[in-house]
C-alpha cells in the first residue's frame, strides 16, 4: 500500500466542479440519489445504494452507476464537503491512497474526514453539540472504475448522553437542492 497523499483538485477540475455545482446535472444526481435513499429507506432493496444503521455508525453507500463518470462522483463527494462543513463541521483532512491486491488489480481511495466544530465551545466549558458525529466520505475506484461513494458517520458514545442528529436528518441536509 502506498502512503496516503494530500488529495488536490487541480484548477481545470476546479472549474467544471463549479459548473457542475451551479447546473443541472447537479440537480438530476441529487433527484437520482434521493430516489436510492427513499426507496431503501421504505425496505425496497436497491441495487443503486445501501442504507445501513447501527448504534455506533450509520453508511450511505452509492454503487457505481453505468451513466455517470467519474468526475460526477467526485463533484458530488466535494459538494457534500461542503454542504456537511456549512453545518459546522471542520474538514480534518483529504487525502488520497492506492493499494494493489491480489491478482494486480488496483484499488484508489479518495477521502474527506470531517468533525464537528467543538474547539468554541470547549474552551467555553459549554455543552457539546456532536451534530452528526465524525463524517468521511469515500470515492473508491476498483481498477479504473468507480466502485462506489460511501458516507460513514461515526457516532460519539460519552458522558453527555446527547444522540447524534442521525443519517435521515444529514441526508435531508445533502439532498437539498
Amino acid at each position: 500500500m502506498e502512503s496516503p497523499k494530500k488529495l488536490i483538485r487541480e484548477k481545470s477540475y476546479e472549474l467544471a466542479y463549479n459548473s457542475w455545482k451551479s447546473g443541472m446535472e447537479r440537480d438530476h444526481v441529487i433527484s437520482r440519489i434521493r430516489e436510492f435513499y427513499e426507496l431503501s429507506i421504505l425496505g425496497e432493496r436497491s441495487l443503486e445504494c445501501d442504507v445501513i444503521q447501527t448504534p455506533t455508525y450509520a453508511m450511505f453507500i452509492v454503487h457505481g452507476q453505468d451513466d455517470w463518470d467519474e468526475d460526477t462522483y467526485r463533484f458530488l463527494m466535494d459538494y457534500w464537503r461542503e454542504k456537511i462543513l456549512g453545518e459546522g463541521y471542520t474538514l480534518y483532512m483529504s487525502d488520497q491512497r492506492r493499494e494493489i491486491l491480489d491478482g494486480g488489480i488496483r484499488l484508489t481511495i479518495e477521502r474527506h474526514y470531517l468533525k464537528p466544530d467543538v474547539y468554541e465551545a470547549m474552551m467555553k466549558g459549554l455543552p457539546i453539540n456532536r451534530r452528526y458525529g465524525n463524517v468521511t466520505l469515500e470515492l473508491v475506484f476498483f481498477g479504473e472504475e468507480v466502485d462506489y461513494l460511501k458516507m460513514t458517520m461515526g457516532f460519539y458514545h460519552e458522558r453527555n448522553k446527547h444522540r447524534e442528529k442521525g443519517l435521515e436528518n444529514l441526508m435531508e441536509v445533502l439532498l437539498k437542492g
